[in-house]
């Protein structure tokens, strides 16, 4: 095998696909091995290593047998300042995001995740659960564990494509991850917005902190509370209000996206730019191992 062959081997184009749908097969595996348990473990520390030993072990066997380099290095350092107003804003814009989302699912019938989290099916009734257990294996490991995975390895391979085509790669992939096709947009928004402030940010430490925020919301602030407020109020009042106040952060939010790009512009980064995202759009998403990934998910939804 010549060189060439082998660097071709080599790219993320390949690589990427492929430890995606190991780890796709991975969770839905750890799905029926956490049905085994016995009635007497502790299902909330079973779920918190499995998802260690299916996103986070394999992170780190990818990056090794990559002989330790990506094309884009693992951002776990933010190198642009900590952009708290941006991060604010961010968070602003994704909680009326998220909340927008759900009410249409809400008034057209449809069920809502109400965790962003694989695993919820096993976490039962928190009901004399330690807290601690609860915010580890819930909110914590899951954050953690799969934003190292989709905006460390995912988008980091990508980036080199385009920025916008590692957001986008990192956002269907961590769609797919979760394996609810009726929740999709849910998934598909989450995964474009941390994909975004990763981006903009450059470090994956925003994107745990937007996920942290997101899992407790789920687990602590119920959607029960979007359905009585729809009761009580009405469902054109609150869809109006939802609409303004996602509006309203979303330019809130671009204003200091544009700030953060003129101080970009001013020091620019170390790294080089990377190319445009419209000329590797086809080569991105037309591989034949993303075009595998993809059938491999459909399949393994089928299935289960």
């Amino acid at each position: 095998m010549t060189e060439e062959m082998k660097e071709r081997f080599k790219s993320p184009l390949i690589t990427t696909p492929l430890l995606v749908i190991f780890v796709l097969i991975a969770m839905q595996a750890s799905k029926y091995a956490l049905r085994t348990l016995q009635s007497d473990t502790n299902v909330f520390i079973a779920v918190g290593v499995v998802q260690l030993a299916t996103l986070a072990l394999p992170c780190m066997v990818y990056y090794l047998l990559k002989g330790r380099k990506l094309q884009e290095p693992i951002y776990l350092v933010p190198r642009g300042g900590t952009h708290i107003l941006f991060l604010i804003f961010a968070a602003l814009f994704f909680i009326c995001g998220m909340l927008i989302i759900k009410f249409f699912y809400f008034v057209n019938g449809g069920s809502v995740a109400s965790l962003v989290n694989f695993y919820e099916d096993f976490s039962g009734t928190t009901e004399g659960s330690s807290q601690v257990e609860i915010i580890l294996s819930l909110i914590v490991i899951p954050a953690f564990c799969e934003e190292l995975f989709f905006r460390g390895i995912v988008f980091s391979e990508y980036r080199k494509y385009g920025t916008a085509n590692a957001i986008i790669m990192s956002a269907l992939c961590f769609s797919m991850l979760h394996f609810s096709i009726e929740n999709i947009f849910i998934y598909l928004f989450t995964g474009l917005l941390l994909g975004f402030v990763t981006a903009i940010t450059r470090s994956i430490i925003p994107s745990i902190a937007l996920h942290l925020l997101s899992n407790t919301l789920s687990i602590y602030a119920s959607d029960a509370f979007l359905r009585v407020t729809v009761v009580k109020n009405g469902a054109f009042f609150i869809g109006f209000v939802l609409t303004i106040l996602t509006g309203v952060a979303f330019v809130l939010m671009l204003t200091r996206v544009e700030s953060i790009c003129y101080a970009y512009a001013e020091k620019p980064p170390i790294e080089l730019m990377p190319p445009k995202s419209s000329s590797n759009f086809f080569k991105v998403f037309f591989s034949p191992t993303f075009i595998f990934l993809v059938l491999a998910f459909v399949a393994v939804s089928l299935l289960t």
